[in-house]
């Protein structure tokens, strides 16, 4: 079953045309692999923060992290998210 993170993330990486649809060995991926240039990684970023209503760090998340680690990254914001913590904690 996929998440709504993962299906967003994917959703979006594919927008962009940093993979072709239904790719299935993204996740092991490194985003700078993907050939995000750095203004598609930051709007998918700011994508991601206004679709979860969380707050990602600029040195937090960068092109050499994976799409797999990417995605636990913001479940786990958007799980704190959902358990209360603030937004600059989430």
């Amino acid at each position: 079953m996929t998440s709504d993170v993962t299906a967003f993330i994917v959703s979006g990486l594919t927008k962009q045309g940093a993979v072709p649809s239904g790719q299935s060995d993204l996740l092991p991926q490194s985003l700078s692999a993907l050939g995000l240039d750095s203004l598609d990684f930051m709007e998918l970023l700011d994508d991601i923060e206004e679709e979860f209503d969380v707050r990602i760090e600029d040195d937090t998340v960068s092109a050499s992290t994976t799409v797999a680690e990417l995605i636990a990254f913001v479940e786990g914001k958007a799980a704190a998210r959902k358990a209360g913590l603030p937004l600059d904690r989430a």
